[in-house]
């Protein structure tokens, strides 16, 4: 089965949440053979979220499951306060993500030259540390593109090792899945977020999986998902991580 668990309808709010636009993702879902789809629109969208345009976009598309999902900024200091905003929205599944390290956007292409002010060491450290942070907070189901901080090919000079399994059985301990996401193939970078050795030991630590896009674009649903899916039975995978309401159920991969 395939899933495609991080989709942007409104892209980067160009798009809308109308029918006409939310079926285009599904005509491409549907060519991918995806049959699951969740809708995970960037937080800053929550004010523009339309709920019942996805009934009717189940009525249309019978034959794929719709899920309703948000892609949550992690920022220390509101993430409760917007967690017990979203308790009476009939969302499926929340993803944590960390895009920002205090106000630098540093998977935005326009602020690349702040990486030359990092010690690149202790900024892997500081990125992986806010990422334990988020998951430490119990708000989220799943762990968005958990290893972001590579988007342009900055690696460490150190081992990260410790560090990264450090944060692997805090996401275990807590029951959350990680996201394997394709976008990063498109990046600089180059490639899946999280690495194949980060997977390898998720898979060791019974972490459960899901897959996404990352597709602000209809034309980007499942992009490359295959791959990903060949990467997961590879690793020892033989299921996904799916929600409905945010409970998590496991399919065939």
């Amino acid at each position: 089965m395939l899933v495609d668990y991080h989709v942007h309808g409104m892209g980067h709010g160009e798009g809308s949440q109308t029918l006409e636009n939310l079926s285009r993702y599904l005509d491409f879902a549907r060519e991918q053979g995806i049959e699951e789809i969740g809708f995970a629109e960037h937080n800053w969208y929550l004010d523009q979220l339309d709920f019942s345009v996805f009934p009717r976009l189940r009525k249309v598309f019978p034959e794929i499951e719709v899920r309703v999902g948000l892609e949550i900024d992690f920022r220390p200091e509101t993430a409760a306060n917007l967690a017990q905003k979203l308790t009476s929205l009939p969302f499926d599944y929340l993803i944590g993500s960390v895009h920002e390290i205090g106000d630098w956007m540093f998977d935005h292409p326009d602020y690349k030259d702040q990486y030359a002010h990092w010690d690149i060491d202790e900024l892997y450290e500081t990125y992986f540390q806010l990422v334990a942070r988020m998951v430490d907070s119990g708000l989220y189901d799943i762990v968005g593109h958990l290893d972001l901080i590579k988007v342009f090919g900055y690696r460490p000079r150190q081992c990260i090792k410790d560090l990264v399994n450090s944060l692997l059985h805090r996401i275990a301990k807590a029951g959350m899945v990680v996201e394997v996401n394709t976008g990063g193939l498109y990046k600089p970078v180059g490639e899946i977020y999280p690495q194949e050795t980060i997977l390898a030991e998720c898979f060791r630590l019974n972490i459960p999986v899901t897959l996404g896009s990352d597709a602000h674009r209809a034309e980007d649903v499942g992009r490359d998902l295959m791959r990903a899916k060949a990467l997961l039975r590879k690793l020892g995978y033989r299921k996904l991580a799916a929600f409905y309401r945010r409970k998590i159920y496991l399919i065939d991969l």
